[in-house]
C-alpha cells in the first residue's frame, strides 16, 4: 500500500479503557459521551495485527486516552502480545500513578516497558486531592512513597513526571515540587493545562492562529477504545473520528472523505463553515508562551513543537 496516506509518525496510540478512578479538574470526563468501557484482549490483538498489516512505520506503542490504563487487568497480556508481534517495539504508559506500586512496576519492567509517565499535580495531600479529584486523604502519600521506592529500585524503565499548573490551587507549590522530584526521576515536565478543544477554558484562543496544528500531517495514530480512529488526542469525545479499524483497513480510513476534509482545512487554514472543532482549538495558537513552563531535559520552546511521547518534531 501507499504508506504516504498515513500521517508520518512512528507512534500508535491505543486507548484501552475509558474507565478512571480519578476525577481531575483539568480533565473533561464530565463532558464525555463515549461509552465507558475497557477494550478486550481479543479486540486489542485484532486491531494491533491489522495495524501491522497496513504499515510497518510504527515502532512505538503508547497507552493513553480518557481512562487509567492500569485499571485494565489485561494490560500486561496486551503488551506481551504486541512485543511478540513487533521486534524492538517501544511501549509507553500514561497513568495517574494511583495503582503503580513497586510490584506492578516490576511486572511492567519485566516485560520491557520503556517508560511510564505519571501525572502528579500536587506536592501535599491537600493540593493533590483538589487537582486529582480524590477524597482519599492517603492517596498522595501512597503515590509519592511508591514512586520513591520505584526510583530507588528500578533498572531501565524510565519514570517521567508531569505537573499541570492550576492558578489558585497548586501554583504556589510548583518550585518545591520541582526541587523535590528533579533529581529522583528521569524527566519532569511542567505545563499549563490546555482546553481539550472546547471542554475547558485554561488558554485564551488567540486572534492570530496557525493554519494547522500539524497533527493531520504528522500526528500519531489514535485508536479509541471501541476500535475507531480519531484524528487528535485532544478530541476527547471523538468528534474527529475518521474511521473504524474493526471493519476498515488503514488505507480505507486515511482515504475517507472526512479525513480528506480535515486535511483540506488544515492545508488552507480555513475552517469557516466546516463544522470542525479545530476552528477554535488552542492547539493552533500562534504564540506558545502559555503552554510549557519547565522541562528538566529539553528547551521549553522546542519542547512544545514535539510529540508528547516520542519527542519527535510535530
Amino acid at each position: 500500500m501507499n504508506e504516504n496516506l498515513i500521517p508520518k509518525n512512528n507512534d500508535m496510540r491505543i486507548e484501552i479503557t475509558t474507565r478512571c478512578n480519578y476525577s481531575c479538574i483539568i480533565c473533561p470526563r464530565k463532558e464525555l459521551t463515549r461509552r465507558i468501557e475497557t477494550m478486550s484482549l481479543n479486540l486489542f490483538k485484532y486491531l494491533f495485527d491489522k495495524i501491522q498489516e497496513g504499515t510497518g512505520q510504527f515502532d512505538t506503542l503508547t497507552f493513553p486516552g480518557m481512562g487509567e490504563p492500569l485499571l485494565d487487568k489485561s494490560l500486561c497480556e496486551k503488551i506481551k502480545y504486541a512485543k511478540s508481534k513487533k521486534n524492538n517495539l517501544s511501549v509507553l504508559i500514561l497513568t495517574n500513578g494511583s495503582l503503580l506500586d513497586y510490584n506492578k512496576f516490576k511486572e511492567l519492567e519485566n516485560i520491557a516497558v520503556s517508560s511510564i509517565r505519571v501525572s502528579l499535580y500536587g506536592n501535599d495531600p491537600h493540593t493533590y486531592s483538589r487537582i486529582h479529584g480524590t477524597n482519599n486523604k492517603f492517596a498522595f502519600g501512597r503515590v509519592r512513597d511508591n514512586l520513591l521506592e520505584i526510583c530507588r529500585k528500578k533498572k531501565f524503565t524510565k519514570i517521567l513526571l508531569t505537573f499541570n499548573v492550576v492558578d489558585g490551587i497548586n501554583d504556589g507549590i510548583l518550585n518545591e515540587w520541582i526541587k523535590f522530584w528533579e533529581n529522583k526521576v528521569d524527566l519532569i515536565e511542567v505545563w499549563c493545562p490546555h482546553n481539550w478543544v472546547n471542554a475547558k477554558d485554561y488558554r485564551r484562543v488567540q486572534k492570530h492562529m496557525l493554519k494547522s496544528c500539524g497533527r493531520p500531517f504528522r500526528g500519531p495514530l489514535q485508536v479509541q477504545v471501541d476500535g475507531t480512529v480519531n484524528m487528535c488526542c485532544f478530541d476527547y469525545d471523538g468528534k474527529l473520528t475518521i474511521g473504524d479499524l474493526k471493519r476498515q483497513t488503514l488505507k480505507e480510513i486515511f482515504k475517507s472523505p472526512y479525513y480528506k476534509k480535515i486535511l483540506k482545512c488544515h492545508r488552507k487554514g480555513n475552517y469557516k463553515g466546516s463544522g470542525l472543532i479545530c476552528e477554535k482549538c488552542d492547539q493552533r495558537n500562534l504564540r506558545k508562551d502559555d503552554v510549557a513552563v519547565y522541562n528538566s531535559k529539553f528547551d521549553v520552546e522546542e519542547r512544545v513543537k514535539m510529540i508528547s511521547t516520542t519527542y519527535k518534531k510535530l
